[in-house]
């Protein structure tokens, strides 16, 4: 494998969070580095290590379509009590996040005075996900009847 291929492995695993930017630079380095001679050897070749393939953050995308009918209150949302987003109620919205533990706590509050939470157990930290949201306009404030779609 010339190093041109290596790079541009190496280059791939960065860009889907696999790596950090220091290990990144290092590896790269290493790679620039080597002679021609080296870098064709196999023992030498730069393969996707097996296990780094798993860990790879999925991603939470939660999603509203919006509706006409709404006072465009603010939707502040909070994952894992801590205020992420803060998005039109009228106009809907899709915002996404990286998953970090295999529980997500999702606390949405409209206008400041109504929230819903929803509890999302049993997350697999490298597959994602997306939460469809919908509005009950007789308690003003999301419905606890929601879609969510895991796609690998």
């Amino acid at each position: 494998m010339d190093k041109l291929d290596n790079l541009k492995k190496l280059k791939a695993l960065f860009d889907d969070g696999i790596i950090s930017e220091k290990e990144y630079s290092e590896m790269k380095n290493e790679i620039l580095s080597k002679s021609s001679t080296e870098t064709q050897s196999p023992q030498n070749s730069f393969d996707e290590p097996k296990n780094m393939v798993q860990t790879k953050k999925g991603k939470f995308t939660l999603g509203f379509k919006g509706s006409w009918s709404l006072f465009d209150a603010k939707t502040k949302i909070f994952i894992n009590n801590e205020l992420l987003f803060t998005e039109s109620t009228k106009n809907g919205f899709e915002v996404s996040f990286p998953i970090q533990n295999s529980e997500i706590k999702v606390k949405l509050l409209v206008g400041g005075i109504n929230s819903t939470v929803y509890n999302i157990e049993e997350i697999e930290l490298h597959k994602n996900y997306k939460l469809t949201l919908n509005f009950d306009k007789t308690s003003g404030k999301y419905s606890n009847q929601f879609n969510i779609v895991e796609n690998g």
